[in-house]
């Protein structure tokens, strides 16, 4: 197995200056680099696909190897070093693709992890906005101190659109914007490539941080804005890449702008990426495929836009907020405000709105676990427009709960590049993916549910204040219950009998099935249903026979869970029916005995013989008689007797056997 030290990077669309490396197709080999993200994003209308490249790059940035790999491992491992072992798929292709079989973390020093991991989205996040010239086009978009009141600290500056949407865990403060356009040295001509991205971004990024390095002390940046006076190939890109600037080797998050995407919402789009945010999309059940994926507008990173009801003059739409899953991953929730909603629960709460939330202590954002799930699950969230505020969910559809079906790993590339968020709509059939999740359908109001029946999910809006609405989850409730008594095999005197279970506290109802069979098919069978967790059999039973039930709960959903395991009991007499100990002096002496209140009759057998094999005396009296006068009996001699209880003419058990002896007259 052959061995190289390299650096993993994720790249979206992009044209790469690589190094040849010669391999063979199924060559399995083991690389050592860091994982590193690129976005490609579209303009609006645009047929172009949005596309995701996984490189590995080693120490100086240059990209080494194309690696398949999905959008989970690519999250989890982003900006960290990782073995990687995998084959060679595509030889031919530069660089060569790699299908990873396993990829592991290294641990490293301190001072090395430090240096070569992506920064962390949290704290001060300065961004240098180098502007750059082709060669061979004159014209400046812009003027410097413009694209400096982009990132202004107030509304609508991007500074404050950051501190807003992370809850002031992330800030620009310090982002600069150089004073003057600088002139790269070739001309637009000499960034294409054959690939199938168009663009050398490599090139680009190398040629307009030399060209601007004079006038910029890049270890003072975290992030770098490349902004072009012309376009570039389809698309704009966003994320990091790994470079040696000013004596510091590690990643920047950068973005390459082409002129159509100087503008609020695009900046903060690919910004986002450089951050660690992914596109979202929708909906849910029909999700769009290549450049029809961004259509959310509850979302920056997809329909970036927004509703563009409030826009700057110069920078155009003011973009939307992203969603609260998106600020979960990123760290910018407080953990005591998200709610998980486990399987079995069934609970109403109060859901804040995301943007500017009047609550310090409500909901912000509801998981809901699909089947136990920790990959795949439901999002809940609360959106207010507050048009006229200092606030960047203007540009959303309406005031609304929001639900996301989120599947960890799902729209990477190759592949519809969705994200893992998809939007939840009622009917997403009923028109394009845009109308469907920006309209009626997704907009969940008061009065309104969702419900998955096969996940046995329901998602209630019951209720709305000015801040916030309250919804009522149910998760899969129909929880089997658990029964208490009779316990199972057991005996029982009491007739009849009352049947308990643990109650569940979402369970709105159970049936309760109760049979002389363990298949509940015979001719005896009772099938009742109950609001509470006991029921009392409705007539008494008989004696010595052995009898069956289970139970089942209904939940709030309208699901029914399966039945509970089959208990099962015998009547039997109880203790006090023994007879009660006597000493007698006649020949026919009168027997007495306790109460058993279900009896109908009481038979009594008199013996010299402790099998009861052959009688002196048998009797059956009707209850509520508890004693009988035996026939002449001998003086003299020892007799044992019993009794049991009788309905109709079924019987309970013998009592314990009693004995007397008859004292002969002095």
């Amino acid at each position: 197995m052959s061995k190289f030290s390299l650096r993993l990077v994720i790249l979206l669309a992009t044209g790469l200056l690589f190094i040849q490396v010669s391999y063979a197709a199924d060559d399995l080999i083991t690389l050592t680099g860091y994982l590193a993200v690129l976005n490609s994003d579209p303009p609006a209308g645009s047929d172009a696909l949005p596309q995701q490249l996984i490189l590995l790059e080693d120490h100086n940035g240059e990209p080494l190897a194309q690696i398949i790999l999905n959008e989970a491992t690519t999250s989890t491992w982003r900006g960290q070093e990782v073995h990687v072992t995998g084959r060679i798929v595509d030889a031919a292709t530069t660089p060569p693709q790699l299908e990873v079989i396993e990829i592991t973390p290294i641990i490293q020093p301190v001072t090395i992890q430090a240096e070569m991991q992506v920064t962390a989205a949290s704290g001060s996040q300065p961004w240098v906005n180098l502007l750059c010239k082709f060669s061979d086009v004159a014209a400046e978009p812009y003027q410097p101190a413009q694209y400096q009141s982009l990132f202004s600290s107030t509304y609508p500056g991007l500074d404050h659109y950051w501190r807003q949407i992370s809850y002031n865990a992330v800030n620009l403060e310090g982002t600069w914007t150089m004073p003057q356009w600088v002139v790269l040295p070739q001309p637009r001509a000499y960034y294409n490539t054959t690939t199938p991205y168009k663009v050398d971004l490599e090139k680009l990024l190398d040629d307009c941080t030399s060209a601007a390095d004079a006038a910029v002390d890049f270890s003072a940046y975290t992030g770098i804005n490349l902004l072009f006076n012309d376009n570039l190939d389809c698309c704009s890109w966003g994320g990091w890449r790994q470079r040696t600037l000013d004596g510091q080797t590690r990643p920047w998050n950068v973005t390459w702008l082409p002129v159509w995407a100087q503008k609020y919402s695009t900046i903060a789009h690919e910004m986002g990426h450089g951050f660690g945010l992914l596109h979202s999309s929708g909906p849910a059940t029909q999700p769009p495929l290549g450049s029809g994926v961004f259509v959310s507008q509850w979302d920056v990173m997809s329909s970036s836009d927004g509703t563009c009801q409030v826009a700057d003059k110069i920078f155009k739409c003011i973009p939307p907020g992203t969603t609260a899953y998106q600020m979960e991953q990123a760290g910018w929730l407080p953990a005591q405000r998200v709610a998980i909603i486990e399987a079995g629960t069934d609970t109403t709460l109060t859901l804040e709105r995301l943007r500017e939330p009047d609550s310090i202590t409500n909901y912000l954002l509801v998981k809901i676990p699909i089947n136990g799930s920790s990959t795949h699950f439901y999002t809940v969230e609360a959106r207010f427009r507050l048009l006229g505020h200092d606030n960047y969910d203007q540009n959303i559809p309406a005031n609304a709960v929001i639900i996301h079906d989120v599947l960890i790993g799902r729209g990477g590339f190759p592949g519809t590049n969705t994200g893992p968020a998809l939007v939840v709509a009622a009917n997403p059939a009923s028109g394009t993916p845009f109308q469907v999740v920006n309209g009626d359908g997704a907009i969940w109001k008061e009065g309104e549910t969702y419900t998955d029946i096969g996940n046995d999910i329901r998602i209630s809006v019951i209720g709305r204040s000015n801040s916030s609405f309250t919804i009522r989850v149910s998760n899969a409730t129909a929880n089997v219950p658990e029964t208490l008594t009779p316990v199972n095999n057991s005996t029982v005197t009491v007739n009849p009998p009352i049947l308990t279970w643990k109650s569940l506290a979402q369970a709105t109802s159970y049936d309760v099935q109760f049979d002389t069979t363990a298949t509940f098919n015979s001719g005896e069978l009772i099938s009742d249903q109950t609001t509470t967790s006991s029921y009392t059999i409705p007539h008494p039973l008989t004696a010595g026979r052995v009898y069956y039930w289970r139970v089942r709960s209904h939940a709030y959903i309208g699901t029914i869970s399966g039945w509970s395991v089959v208990s099962s009991f015998t009547l039997e007499s109880p203790p006090d029916a023994a007879p009660a100990r006597t000493a007698y002096s006649t020949t026919t002496p009168t027997l007495t005995w306790g109460a058993v209140p279900w009896a109908t009759h009481y038979e009594i057998q008199v013996s010299q013989q402790l099998d009861f094999s052959a009688l002196d005396f048998t009797s059956i009296v009707a209850a509520p008689a508890l004693a009988v006068q035996t026939s002449p009996l001998t003086a003299g001699v020892a007799y044992y007797w019993r009794v049991r209880a009788l309905l109709n003419t079924d019987a309970g058990g013998w009592s314990a056997v009693d004995n007397f002896i008859i004292s002969p007259a002095e």
